[in-house]
């Protein structure tokens, strides 16, 4: 947890300062951390070159530390009156961590922690772990509705939950009154004119107000796209395509609907634009802000709705499923899926190694564990993904896997507070006072 500075170095430290003062010293040392930059590769290089915990390292620590809170050498001091931290990191039981509230993407918190000298923190046991959690509770839980408000996941998640309640009550609505509702408007396809040939039968279906030309998705072919402003809940149509029950190999253009009173599935499949029409070409958007359109089974049938009000000029996306965004490599996997209405801080990056063992980010062993139930880190998408701590309704904190949230995020990612650990250095108490 922690180490003694070895004589050696010390009398070095003191035999420096005696000759030169502390001050210049650590001017000096200012002047060169402000020439590499503080979060520049210049200083990351230093630091790798010497390690993390060497020597060198330990001397720039407890010169600066000297320089920022002046203490006195003498003898027969405890060893708990000489312990220190690095500047920026707090002493909690004996642990160094820095805290920090501005939030950051998974890729900038491993360098800014190293920008500091310093490393993710490693959760190797549950004393560790209570030890800073509790530091946590008492210090930092005001921050908790602002995190959350920035990131608008209440917002997001109230939506797909309002969107959840309105399919219902739209398939409720359908079996009263079916395309007659008052409620809900209904846009019928466009009438095919006599003499048309088959393969055009999916275009000529496109209704007044829309068009079909390029899509806006690179290498997606033809899509979608509104002349005309769609408000919110509108029917745009019902999903056409040849019933079979065969899975293909390659079945991009497919919804597989259960059957009506029995057990088993059926698929609705629109590759061929003879048999099918207009809605084929709506797309799967690569972002949550692109998509407008919703899917709704009802009755063994597929309705097109809209999720939002689309204005004129935006394409028609909709969201195929886990399996044809896998393919896209889209993930639309929300926060609040994992967090669950959680405090949630940064903690480490995890990944496997060669025997598909969890390792930290400086390749320290996973020995102790404390997943959320159902998630044991095989929940990730990608093989390097992030460990968050997180505090629950329940009033215990849990580990959960951070997965691809950037269907609904920043390009980057969601965006937490972070911490950040040091490794305390001890000053031998027999070395004589330094004035």
């Amino acid at each position: 947890m922690s180490k003694y500075l070895p004589k050696s170095t010390i009398r070095q430290i003191k035999s420096e300062s005696r000759r030169v003062g502390l001050d210049e010293v650590a001017s000096g040392l200012r002047v060169l951390t402000s020439r590499i930059g503080r979060g520049g590769p210049g200083l990351r290089v230093v630091t790798s070159r010497i390690g993390r915990a060497g020597p060198g390292l330990r001397v720039l620590r407890i010169l600066i530390a000297i320089h920022s809170e002046p203490l006195k050498w003498s003898s027969g001091i405890s060893g708990s009156e000489v312990l220190r931290c690095s500047p920026g990191f707090v002493n909690v039981s004996g642990w160094c961590f820095s805290f920090h509230k501005e939030p950051t993407f998974m890729l900038n918190f491993s360098d800014f922690c190293h920008q500091q000298g310093a490393h993710m923190v490693v959760i190797d046991s549950e004393e560790k772990e209570k030890v800073f959690t509790k530091y946590i509770e008492n210090d930092f839980f005001n921050i908790y509705q602002e995190t959350r408000k920035l990131y608008y996941i209440d917002r997001i998640a109230q939506k797909e939950w309002d969107i959840a309640a309105e399919k219902k009550k739209f398939c409720e609505n359908f079996i009263k009154h079916g395309v007659q509702s008052l409620k809900y408007k209904h846009i019928p396809n466009a009438k095919i004119p006599l003499g048309s040939l088959p393969h055009q039968r999916a275009n000529l279906t496109t209704p007044a107000g829309f068009v079909i030309k390029s899509s806006s998705l690179p290498g997606a072919g033809m899509g979608a796209w509104t002349e005309t402003f769609v408000p919110k809940f509108t029917i745009l149509g019902v999903y056409e395509g040849l019933i079979h029950t065969v899975d293909k190999k390659d079945d991009f253009y497919s919804w597989q609907v259960d059957k009506q009173g029995t057990d088993g599935t059926y698929n609705i499949d629109a590759e061929d634009p003879a048999c099918s029409n207009w809605l084929r070409f709506v797309h799967s958007p690569a972002k949550y802000q692109q998509e407008n359109v919703i899917p709704i089974t009802c009755e063994g049938i597929i309705f097109y709705m809209t999720s939002r009000d689309v204005e004129p000029g935006e394409e028609l996306l909709v969201w195929y499923g886990d399996g044809y965004g896998r393919f896209l490599g889209v993930n639309r996997i929300h926060p609040e899926v994992d967090l669950n209405g959680s405090f949630a801080f940064r903690a480490n990056v995890l990944t496997f190694d060669d025997n598909e063992k969890l390792i930290f980010d400086n390749w320290t062993p996973v020995t102790y564990q404390n997943w959320n139930p159902n998630d044991e880190g095989e929940t990730a998408v990608d093989p390097i993904f992030g460990l968050l701590l997180t505090y629950h309704n329940d009033g215990r904190w849990r580990w959960v896997t951070e997965r691809n949230y950037t269907y609904y995020t920043e390009e980057d990612g969601l965006k937490l507070p972070f911490i950040c650990e040091d490794s305390p250095f001890y000053l031998e108490p027999e070395e004589c006072s330094v004035t």
